[in-house]
């Protein structure tokens, strides 16, 4: 097996865990009603692994941040536990072979997060939505599966 192949399946067995209640959470948080003025919600994935790394928000269409309250504030996901813990993953062995763990990673973490959207009933949701890594330019759509720029989201 291949090192990039080796950490994706390493990472996706650590983040396994996090698939019922992070399900459960964007149940809750799909329920609520988006501030006005927002265009769509993005939640965004940073590269740390010590906590559950995924915040939110809602912006209008030319990429201002249109909330003060939460969940859609830049509010953290209310899910427990570290992502990966400590010395779990070699993650400075992975770097050393060539793998990019942190952008391999927060993919990773995208798709796990779409497939917890849509059992959480996400397409329910009133607004397109979203999740990126954080700085990155592309985000994946939540309803679609597909890749986009993040400019073409700004209008």
């Amino acid at each position: 097996m291949d090192r990039q192949a080796e950490f994706e399946r390493a990472f996706r067995a650590q983040i396994e865990r996090f698939r019922d209640p992070l399900r459960d959470g964007l149940r809750k948080l799909r329920r609520v009603k988006p501030p006005a003025g927002a265009a769509f919600v993005m939640f965004e994935i940073y590269s740390d692994w010590r906590s559950f790394p995924i915040s939110s928000f809602a912006f209008d269409r030319r990429g201002n941040e249109v909330s003060v309250d939460t969940p859609f504030h830049g509010s953290r996901l209310a899910i427990r536990g570290e992502l990966i813990p400590g010395g779990v993953i070699d993650q400075d062995a992975f770097e050393e072979d060539g793998v990019a763990t942190f952008e391999s990673g927060a993919r990773i973490l995208a798709e796990l997060f779409r497939q917890c959207w849509q059992a959480a009933g996400g397409e329910g949701f009133s607004l397109p939505a979203y999740i990126k890594h954080h700085d990155r330019g592309t985000a994946l759509d939540l309803r679609t599966g597909e890749w986009v720029s993040t400019k073409s989201l700004w209008g």
